[in-house]
């Protein structure tokens, strides 16, 4: 591998990473209900999403390659069709619009909530960072990543370090333990649709990502370095979970509860991370609908970015939960039959 794959490689777990992680994993309340209420069956869950998120990773990048794919509407056409794969752009266009509406409304209520500034002033700041990242392309995907996820292990990692140096290994084993089910099976579950959920939110950068890197094995790279750490980050988090439970269990943002207890200076790293976990989602999904409105255009590669941050900015309003909930009652059967498309063994899927 040359310095320059590597280099590219970095970029594409940096983007791959940035781009599953959201509001609800700094949170940690996403991560203990697909792991944690798992008990320690949840460390399992996690080592099986590592392999999927590292499968299907590539398999979203190579499928890009392959077929030149400058949207996710390339790749949807090629696995399933001409008409069922126009059902499923669909799906993932409400999708992708519901989660952008749903974090520039996160993004408000964190300014409200944390900062004790307005919402609207929250939400108007982060859509224009957005704005203003996205119309750069891919290399601007590719460098807000490369700033924002670093962030988000260091502070995964601080809290993880913390938590063990203060609770150690067998607190946190006993924790888990306790919270453990008698069917394990259940977490095995957990774990494949936390993964197809995430991996269907990434197809829209993925496809076009693996487009844009020449090279195989920047791509095969970047997949292990995605995997790798999405997986180390959820094992990081179901730790620290378990090391101050049950009481930061209780709370809707658990790992907020933690850094309360890990001094200032990480109370205002979690405000950071939440609000840099918002925004690199933003940033990934506004790319990935504005991929849908290809155009030589300058004029119009900047229209339609604006025009959708406005939309979101008016759906905003409506409130974080609700456009979660019903979002991703939405998406989840799209993402579905994706995970199921790509799992599929087919002669014609381009091989890894």
């Amino acid at each position: 591998m040359t310095r320059r794959e590597f280099w590219q490689g970095c970029q594409v777990g940096a983007t791959y990473i940035g781009t599953v992680v959201g509001a609800g994993f700094a949170s940690g309340q996403e991560i203990y209900q697909f792991f944690g209420r798992y008990g320690n069956w949840g460390y399992a869950g996690v080592l099986l999403s590592l392999t999927l998120f590292y499968y299907l990773g590539l398999r979203l990048l190579t499928l890009g390659h392959r077929l030149r794919a400058q949207s996710y509407r390339e790749m949807n056409e090629f696995l399933f069709g001409a008409k069922v794969g126009r059902i499923v752009d669909f799906a993932l266009l409400i999708m992708l619009f519901g989660v952008i509406v749903a974090m520039l409304a996160g993004a408000g209520e964190l300014f409200k909530e944390r900062l004790h500034l307005s919402f609207q002033i929250g939400v108007l700041i982060t859509a224009i960072v957005t704005y203003f990242t996205v119309i750069r392309g891919m290399s601007g995907v590719l460098r807000a990543n490369l700033v924002i996820v670093p962030v988000m292990v260091t502070f995964v990692m601080l809290t993880f370090v913390q938590a063990l140096l203060h609770h150690g290994w067998a607190t946190a084993w006993q924790n888990g333990y306790r919270l453990a089910p008698a069917h394990p099976v259940a977490a095995g579950l957990s774990a494949l649709v936390y993964v197809a959920f995430n991996v269907g939110l990434a197809t829209g950068v993925l496809v076009p990502l693996g487009h844009s890197i020449p090279s195989p094995a920047a791509l095969r790279f970047g997949a292990k370095i995605g995997a790798v750490g999405l997986g180390g980050m959820l094992l990081a988090v179901v730790f620290t979970l378990f090391s101050y439970s049950p009481a930061a269990l209780q709370f809707s943002l658990p790992m907020a509860y933690v850094a309360t207890k890990l001094g200032t200076h990480l109370q205002w790293g979690f405000v950071l991370v939440l609000w840099a976990e918002i925004f690199s989602t933003l940033v990934g999904n506004v790319y990935a609908l504005g991929t849908q409105w290809t155009s030589t255009s300058v004029f119009a590669h900047r229209l339609y970015p604006a025009m959708l941050l406005a939309v979101a900015y008016a759906g905003s309003q409506i409130g974080f939960a609700p456009m979660v909930k019903y979002a991703y009652t939405v998406f989840g059967l799209a993402c579905v039959l994706i995970v199921l498309a790509l799992l599929w063994p087919r002669e014609q899927l381009p091989e890894l």
